[in-house]
């Protein structure tokens, strides 16, 4: 099956906003064993649209189409799917009334610009939106099925997972000589790209079944592990001999997989042990706190943390001592000691984390340049620690790879911690 993306819009090809659907869509079709041949992005421009639609239906079975669905005027791209397949417009009843659902369960009176909505091509699908108001709007052009979806990120992804990939699926499972598919992501900290492929890339002879392929996530790199094979059966058992392999090689730089996620897997190791957190942040200003947070249920081992970016709350909030400050300075093995011990000790918890540094573009010493940060962990059976780490890039790359490699000290402990009774 031959898969091409369609994404539309001004606001794509200005830079104004950066296009997530698709990154969403590939990755969810590579699950399904479908790689993305080509992905196009289009302007608001009639001709551009329909001709780019005459294209990839042309040598695609399917093509997903982002963008210009909605009630305004730069939303024409149903006009071009009807100009592409030579029919008219008309407007759908049951478009029509779902769209009057809509605004009537918002209190909302409808306007005559929402009507264009239920405007599709004579012979095309209309399929519910169970986020907003604009349908998918599914049409044949030639050999090819096109799927029309609205570009709001939301009602993207709710089509995508409800009614796009369960019809994939099941056009790929009536394939007949279809090829069988297994995959693994394999997500990796502290390990450079460049490092990843030299390490795993001698393994690639001994599994000619699976192919190996990387992506940089930052602060993360990704192994990404595709087996292909006559029967589910053997490419099943290809893709577990070669993940096996690679974790060998890669031992705890391996922090999790597929849709496993740094933060979750992190909070998990720590609920299983029965511990708990704090973390006192300077130059990361809450960006662990944020990244930990966001996963439902931290609360039961995240208790909270401080952002302590003056002197003055340095020794307020979290106790660092104003000699501490004063022989060595805010950003320093000593204070950054002090700031995991203090936080751990004001929040009662079993760790206690620290970062201090010089995010930039200014700041910095001889000593200490910019990039130059000190993360630190306390913890009880053990002398607090504190690494210090030079980091390369602007104050958001600097920020990212602090409160990454703050939180990868702790990972590493766990992982090394003798296992409680």
């Amino acid at each position: 099956m031959r898969v091409e993306l369609l994404c539309t819009g001004d606001e794509l090809v200005t830079g104004l906003i950066t296009d997530t659907n698709s990154t969403y869509l590939e990755g969810r079709l590579f699950d399904l064993g479908v790689k993305v041949e080509r992905v196009t992005v289009v302007g608001d421009v009639r001709p551009d649209i329909t001709g780019a639609l005459l294209e990839a239906s042309a040598r695609a079975d399917v093509v997903i189409v982002s963008g210009g669905l909605g009630p305004t005027a730069d939303d024409f791209t149903l006009e071009c799917a009807a100009a592409a397949a030579g029919v008219p417009l008309e407007e759908d009843a049951r478009v029509l009334g779902w769209i009057e659902e809509q605004y009537a369960s918002r209190g909302m009176a409808i306007n005559p610009g929402a009507l264009r909505m239920a405007r599709i091509p004579t012979g095309a699908e209309p399929v519910r939106n169970p986020q907003g108001s604009a349908p998918l709007v599914i049409q044949k052009l030639g050999r090819a099925r096109l799927f029309f979806l609205p570009g709001v990120p939301r009602e993207y992804r709710a089509l995508v997972d409800g009614e796009v990939l369960p019809r994939v699926r099941g056009w790929l499972a009536s394939e007949p000589h279809r090829i069988f598919r297994a995959f693994r992501l394999l997500r990796t900290v502290r390990l450079p790209e460049s490092v990843l492929n030299q390490q795993v890339m001698p393994l690639a002879p001994s599994h000619p079944r699976v192919v190996f392929g990387f992506r940089t996530h930052a602060p993360e790199n990704h192994l990404k592990l595709m087996a292909e094979a006559p029967t589910q059966a053997e490419a099943d058992a290809a893709l577990a001999a070669a993940e096996a392999a690679c974790r060998v090689v890669l031992g705890t730089h391996v922090y999790g997989a597929d849709a496993n996620e740094y933060a979750p897997a992190l909070l998990a190791l720590l609920s299983r042990a029965g511990h708990t957190l704090a973390v006192a942040e300077s130059c990361t200003g809450g960006l662990i706190a944020q990244d930990l947070t966001a996963v439902p249920g931290a609360s039961q081992v995240f208790l909270g943390g401080a952002v302590v970016y003056s002197e003055k709350m340095k020794s307020a909030w979290v106790g660092v001592p104003p000699d501490v400050l004063e022989k060595h300075s805010a950003v320093s093995r000593q204070t950054a000691l002090a700031m995991a011990e203090g936080v751990r000790t004001a929040c009662g918890t079993t760790f206690g984390l620290s970062v201090t540094g010089y995010a930039g573009p200014g700041g910095g010493t001889p000593e200490d340049p910019v990039g130059t940060v000190y993360c630190a962990l306390a913890g009880p059976g053990f002398e607090s620690r504190c690494e210090r780490v030079s980091l390369a890039g602007d104050r958001d790359r600097v920020r990212l790879f602090a409160a990454s490699h703050v939180l990868e000290m702790l990972r590493l402990h766990l992982l090394a911690a003798p296992v409680s009774p």
